[in-house]
């Protein structure tokens, strides 16, 4: 069993920071404005992974949602003076190599390139393997196909739920009522979106994922952003800005450093709800299972993001009611289930146009 990461959204963006001391009525979900950098550069500021199976056998997908300020006039809103990478790992401590492929914006494209490492140095573009126009689909001749734009957001969640949910717990008091409504609000919203689908044959048979993204600022490179499991920063890591500072501005392989933060909140939940023998084992078991934070997926098998699975994540799963429930350590939902904008056709999501 690990864990989750989804959403927050354009109209009341910048309450995110009394958001993260549960104080604000703001628009959330999993990886949203979680830094000044991504707040003041919301083009690196990502929103969601996903890594799945692909429609064409033997091969892998990947998928990286960007910039929560991404309107419905069909502009996907990416920004030159950056990198967006996606990690793929042999091991959860990053120890054994893998490979990491990176995008960045030249012209009306996204040239593409691929490292032999993943966790190569910040801002690291690597060998060039392809140019890809903005909004079309293009194979490159080692048999990767590529596809980004401007997308209808493939989250499903109760924004409004989980913050509710967040500021009685905050009071001391568990209250699930929140999500009874069931609202999807991001059912009308759109994202960036770049998806990567990759021979099973270039990677680790067992895989560990994370996105982070990276912009050249004054003279130096600096990470915006991290992500992997949804919600992971919004919810497990709520009670502590500074903890979540530190989360996306590093690499996996400094999560462990924050593992009392991620049990503490955990422990908080459950011993509260009172159905949990033993609590303080619950709690740091939780921890332990989504830190690092990386997605794991064995290749060429069905992708599951599930309380019970992880295995992958599919853009069609239940990502908040999993986390929901993990955190809880018993089946919650938060009733939001607009299930309609998810494609089983490359490129995996519903173009704007």
């Amino acid at each position: 069993m690990y864990s989750i990461s989804t959403r927050l959204k354009t109209s009341l963006q910048l309450g995110i920071v009394s958001c993260l001391l549960f104080i604000s009525p703001t628009t959330i979900a999993s990886h949203h404005f979680e830094s000044m950098l991504a707040q003041q550069n919301p083009q690196f500021d990502l929103t969601d992974l996903f890594v799945f199976e692909s429609e064409k056998a033997g091969y892998t997908s990947f998928m990286i949602d960007i910039n929560p300020t991404t309107s419905n006039n069909g502009k996907a809103l990416f920004a030159e003076n950056g990198v967006y990478n996606i990690h793929i790992a042999k091991d959860r401590q990053l120890q054994n190599g893998g490979l990491t492929i990176t995008a960045y914006v030249k012209g009306d494209a996204l040239i593409f390139g691929i490292i032999a490492d993943a966790n190569p140095a910040v801002g690291s573009k690597g060998k060039q393997i392809g140019r890809a126009t903005i909004g079309q689909t293009v194979t490159f001749k080692d048999g990767i196909r590529v596809w980004s734009g401007a997308a209808r957001d493939p989250f499903v969640g109760n924004s409004a739920g989980i913050i509710a949910f967040r500021e009685k717990l905050a009071q001391g008091k568990l209250d699930l009522s929140s999500f009874k409504e069931g609202v999807d609000l991001f059912a009308s919203l759109h994202s960036s979106i770049i998806v990567v689908e990759v021979p099973n044959s270039m990677l680790p048979k067992q895989m560990y994922v994370y996105a982070s993204s990276a912009m050249y600022l004054v003279d130096k490179w600096v990470q915006v952003n991290r992500l992997a499991n949804p919600l992971m920063t919004h919810l497990f890591m709520a009670n502590n800005p500074m903890e979540i500072a530190e989360h996306v501005g590093h690499r996996p392989d400094m999560d462990l450093n924050r593992s009392y933060a991620v049990s503490a909140m955990v422990l908080r939940a459950i011993t509260l709800d009172k159905q949990q023998p033993d609590p303080v084992k619950y709690a740091d078991q939780v921890a332990a299972q989504l830190l690092p934070d990386m997605i794991p997926y064995q290749a060429g098998t069905k992708a599951i993001y599930s309380f019970e699975v992880i295995n992958g994540r599919k853009p069609s799963d239940d990502a908040m009611d999993a986390v929901l429930s993990i955190f809880m350590g018993r089946k919650v939902t938060d009733n939001a289930n607009t299930f309609d904008r998810h494609p089983k056709k490359f490129p995996y999501v519903v173009p704007v146009n």
